[in-house]
């Protein structure tokens, strides 16, 4: 994982609607590119979590391209090496919570052991700088919604368990279990017009369990959602704000 420090600048740029967090000008430094980008916290629950979007200008285009090209002669030697030339144009910036240190260091630890998943069931992580006098990951933005969200709740029950089932599996299988089980973590989103689980937010991962208890806490913890994710419906429907169900895009 690549480190970088340098230092950020943070303005804020046009307000939006009250229900939304201001969106802001962000700067940093990540390996020897600096960025420049625009966004605005994931919500108000998590305002060291931004979602932003990278500017590039004409010549980091150029030089971009170029690593891609490169990339495909030499494989991922490159792409590990400069991490910060192949980022995509919108990223999630996450800053290390004040005395959360033993906390990041679990998540960063988490990523590593669930590598061959990033970008698949969890964010791709592409690397570690300082920001705003912390520590921050750069990770990819998987998009969708949250399951806690009016537009994330749209699947019939019956459709939405073997998929969080299936999300909670992969990390079981690679030795991990994921002990925040709540369902702002959990993401629906839609890959190639298909619809699967992300899962977000491993600071509380756990590690060094039996098989046997890992087989266990994946069955339990879609079950628990499960039950979440109901309560979630009935207060939507209450609240007035609940979407029709759709299919499920498989």
């Amino acid at each position: 994982m690549e480190e970088s420090g340098g230092e950020p600048g943070f303005t804020e740029s046009s307000p939006q609607s009250p229900n939304c967090p201001p969106s802001a000008n962000v700067r940093f430094r990540f390996g020897s590119r600096s960025i420049e980008a625009t966004g605005s916290a994931s919500d108000y629950d998590h305002p060291h979590v931004l979602r932003l979007k990278i500017h590039r200008t004409p010549l980091e285009r150029v030089i971009q391209s170029l690593f891609w090209i490169g990339s495909r002669a030499g494989g991922a030697w490159l792409q590990n090496r400069f991490p910060e030339w192949f980022l995509p144009e919108r990223i999630v910036l996450k800053s290390q919570k004040n005395h959360w240190e033993d906390e990041f260091d679990q998540e960063v630890a988490a990523y590593h052991k669930l590598h061959r998943l990033q970008g698949i069931i969890i964010p791709r992580l592409y690397g570690s700088i300082e920001y705003s006098h912390t520590r921050a990951l750069i990770l990819s933005d998987v998009g969708g919604f949250t399951l806690a969200t009016p537009q994330g709740a749209v699947l019939d029950k019956r459709d939405l368990k073997p998929l969080l089932n299936h999300a909670l599996k992969s990390l079981t299988e690679l030795g991990v279990s994921h002990d925040d089980t709540k369902l702002d973590n959990f993401l629906l989103v839609s890959d190639e017009g298909k619809d699967k689980i992300m899962i977000v937010d491993l600071e509380s991962a756990i590690f060094e369990l039996s098989e046997e208890y890992l087989a266990w806490t994946a069955k339990t913890k879609t079950n628990w959602l499960m039950r979440q994710y109901q309560n979630r419906l009935d207060w939507m429907e209450y609240d007035g704000v609940r979407l029709p169900k759709r299919p499920l895009r498989t």
